[in-house]
C-alpha cells in the first residue's frame, strides 16, 4: 500500500512539526509514500518550517470558504493509492498504516476513520469525545479530526470533497458510503483542544451540536461556514 497524507495549514507552525513527527515515527510499514501540506497563506512561518521537514509543500490561495479546496488539491498532487487527510494538530497513533491497510485488505471497504480524541484533560473534553463517539456510530460520518483515509480511485470518481462551506467531511463520508463500506479503526487521533478552551469548551460544543443537529434535519448550514472558519482560524485552527 502507497499511503500519501495531506495535511491543509494555516498558521500551524507551533504544531505541525508534531503532527509530521507522528505520521513518521508511528508507520511501522515503512515510511508513507508522501506527506503534502498544504498552506493556505500562513503569516507564521509555517511554509519555510515545511520546507525544513522535507514534505512536498503546495501554496493554495488563501479562501474563508472552508477546507474542501486544499483538501482536493492536495489530493490532485497525491501519487498514493490511499489517501490520508490529517489536521495540523492531529496526532496518528502507533501503526495507523498498517491499520489502515488491514481494514483495507476487505474490498467492501472503501475508507474510513480513526477513532475521535482530544489530547487534554477535563470533565468537558472527555463528554465531547462521548458524545462524538456516539454520534459518528450513529450516522457513519466522521470529521476531518479523525484522519479520514480513502482509496485514491473512489476520491476522484467521487470527485473529492464537496464544495461546502462547512461539515465537508460528513458529506464525504456519505457520498463514500453510496460506493462501499467504512470502516472505524479503534484507535485514537489525538487532536489539540484549543478551539474549545479558547472559545469556551461548552460554548464551543453547543455550538458545534446546533450545527450537526440543523444538517441532520436539512437546513441549510452554509450560512454558518464564514462565521465558524473565522472564529477558528482566529484560534489558529484550520
Amino acid at each position: 500500500m502507497k499511503l500519501s497524507v495531506i495535511i491543509p495549514a494555516l498558521n500551524e507552525y507551533n504544531y505541525i512539526s508534531n503532527t509530521i513527527d507522528s505520521i513518521r515515527l508511528k508507520a511501522i510499514l515503512g515510511n508513507p509514500n508522501e506527506i503534502i501540506v498544504v498552506d493556505c497563506g500562513s503569516t507564521d512561518g509555517t511554509p519555510d518550517l515545511v520546507k525544513q521537514l522535507r514534505v512536498k509543500l503546495i501554496q493554495c490561495i488563501p479562501s474563508m470558504a472552508g477546507r474542501a479546496e486544499p483538501l482536493n488539491l492536495g489530493a490532485s498532487a497525491a501519487t498514493g493509492d490511499v489517501l490520508l487527510f490529517l489536521d495540523a494538530d492531529s496526532i496518528l497513533p502507533i501503526g495507523y498504516d498498517s491499520d489502515i491497510s488491514n481494514a483495507l485488505l476487505n474490498t467492501e471497504i472503501v475508507g474510513g476513520a480513526f477513532e475521535f480524541a482530544l489530547d487534554g484533560k477535563g470533565f468537558g473534553l472527555r463528554l465531547i469525545e462521548l458524545i462524538n463517539r456516539i454520534r459518528y456510530r450513529i450516522s457513519h460520518e466522521f470529521y476531518g479530526d479523525q484522519g479520514i483515509f480513502v482509496r485514491t480511485g473512489v476520491f476522484h470518481k467521487l470527485g473529492g470533497y464537496p464544495k461546502r462551506e462547512i461539515l465537508e467531511s460528513s458529506e464525504f463520508c456519505s457520498s463514500i458510503r453510496r460506493t462501499g463500506k467504512l470502516a472505524l479503526v479503534r484507535k485514537c487521533v489525538k487532536t489539540s483542544p484549543r478551539r474549545f478552551h479558547e472559545g469556551g469548551v461548552y460554548r464551543v460544543f453547543v455550538n458545534d451540536v446546533k450545527i450537526w443537529w440543523l444538517n441532520l434535519i436539512g437546513r441549510q448550514v452554509d450560512r454558518f461556514g464564514n462565521k465558524y472558519w473565522k472564529e477558528n482560524i482566529m484560534r489558529g485552527k484550520n
